[in-house]
């Protein structure tokens, strides 16, 4: 679709491209096939040769095309240019559907396929998320929203709308990718709300600090805590935990004075919302907890030293797989984890017996972390089956005050994910030993799981 990407790029006239155009769609009709005919460069083709665009878009037509993609390739079309060129070519060619095909080169892929379809395109293409080559094509996250919810487009997919969140995660998770939690419509920011003001806001109308009903995309409402947090935050959080609302102020403000304690020595709980849930029932009258750890140790060993050559010996072994030769134990440190755990008893049948029990449990692992993770699951999976659903899919170490050096306090977040449902949940801790941050939050990553999605009686205040 433009006249000097033909002559230039692919070494052809202007007549030998019309000409393939025509041979390639009436060839594809013949065969009992629709046609979209997508033209490579179509608005920069349009600025600076028209004529020739329409040459292109017509010999199409003409040859049985049911649909016409003007591309945007460069990505550096704007949004008024796209609304320009796309009405000129729907009124030249009203008997085909005219689409658009954006890259967000500018960061206008989103805008430009909205203002194309203002301009009468019928048809958008793009992909979840915005993934695509450099930086991404149109997201269809944002799009068919926005068309659906806005511009009311008549869209088929609109009944299916309250499925795209989970369907931007599954997409993410195939691809092994970290999700955008800033993404529009479908991050888990997307409706998170920190300001006391407008939480307060919030609560005498919804829509007082949200463009839409975030239930409609799939997606849900969050009250962030932090040090910026005002009363009413902590009284939204504790209403969304489902605790019992007496005394609710009171327990608020306290709730409120712990945080900005804690946020005062290097605890962040804005990405962290399981760890704000469990505060609050510990904090609730009556709250018994599913599991206690008693106590625990953990064990490094290594018989080499030398960091260079133990890579090297577990890269280049024949013995092992990739994964084993990068990140295995093979010729490199082996960490040890002794757990010992009162949960409830797995054997507790109503008789005699007691219905909590103890269980110690050791485990070897990559690490002090990722053994003591194990020797964990190990303890408690037998009275609480659901863990084995539970894996950790991230791990973040932050050096909070890099001048005490090796004795810096050290914040650790851990973010937890149902295999099932992808549902994910992260919790937070600090510690000058990060190891014991480490166990805290893991502590509190399966608490959470256990208390939100376990069907099991929680330990009372006689099991201690």
């Amino acid at each position: 679709g433009h006249s000097w990407q033909v002559t230039d790029i692919l070494r052809a006239t202007h007549q030998e491209n019309l000409a393939m155009i025509r041979d390639t769609v009436s060839y594809l009709t013949s065969k009992g096939l629709r046609v979209m005919v997508d033209l490579e460069h179509a608005f920069d083709g349009f600025k600076h040769d028209s004529a020739y665009t329409l040459d292109c878009c017509e010999a199409a037509v003409n040859s049985g095309a049911c649909a016409i993609v003007l591309c945007d390739t460069n990505g550096g079309t704007m949004p008024w240019e796209v609304e320009e060129i796309t009405k000129q070519v729907v009124e030249n060619f009203e008997s085909v559907t005219v689409g658009i095909h954006a890259h967000n080169d500018c960061g206008m892929a989103v805008a430009n396929s909205v203002m194309a379809n203002k301009a009468g395109a019928g048809l958008v293409q793009g992909t979840i998320n915005g993934i695509g080559e450099r930086t991404g094509n149109a997201d269809l996250c944002s799009i068919v929203p926005s068309l659906a919810l806005h511009v009311e487009t008549k869209m088929g997919c609109r009944d299916n709308l309250s499925s795209i969140s989970s369907l931007s995660r599954f997409v993410d998770e195939t691809l092994n990718r970290s999700p955008n939690n800033a993404a529009p419509f479908v991050g888990r920011s997307a409706f998170a709300h920190k300001g006391g003001l407008h939480v307060a806001a919030m609560e005498r109308s919804p829509l007082s600090y949200q463009h839409i009903d975030p239930s409609e995309v799939g997606n849900e409402k969050r009250i962030l805590i932090s040090e910026l947090s005002g009363r009413q935050n902590i009284l939204g959080k504790i209403k969304e935990v489902g605790v019992d609302m007496e005394h609710a102020n009171e327990r608020a403000l306290a709730i409120l004075n712990r945080v900005k304690k804690l946020e005062s020595v290097g605890y962040t709980f804005e990405g962290a919302e399981a760890s704000v849930h469990l505060m609050i029932l510990h904090a609730t009258k009556g709250y018994c907890p599913p599991f206690q750890v008693l106590d625990y140790s953990a064990q490094v060993f290594d018989s080499k030293l030398d960091s260079a050559s133990r890579f090297m010996e577990r890269y280049d072994s024949d013995q092992q797989d990739q994964g084993e030769r990068m990140f295995g134990t093979y010729g490199g440190a082996t960490a040890r984890a002794t757990v010992k755990v009162r949960t409830l008893n797995p054997n507790y049948d109503g008789d005699d017996k007691l219905i909590y029990s103890d269980q110690l449990e050791v485990s070897d692992g990559n690490g002090p972390v990722d053994a003591l993770a194990k020797a964990l699951k190990r303890a408690l999976v037998p009275a609480h089956p659901y863990l084995k659903n539970l894996e950790l899919v991230d791990y973040k170490v932050r050096i909070l005050d890099p001048d005490s050096a090796t004795s810096a306090a050290t914040r650790v977040m851990i973010e937890f994910q149902d295999i099932e449902t992808y549902e994910t949940w992260t919790t937070v801790s600090v510690d000058r030993n990060v190891i014991s941050a480490s166990l805290n939050a893991l502590i509190d990553g399966l608490e959470y799981a256990l208390i939100e999605h376990a069907s099991s009686c929680m330990l009372c205040e006689d099991a201690y």
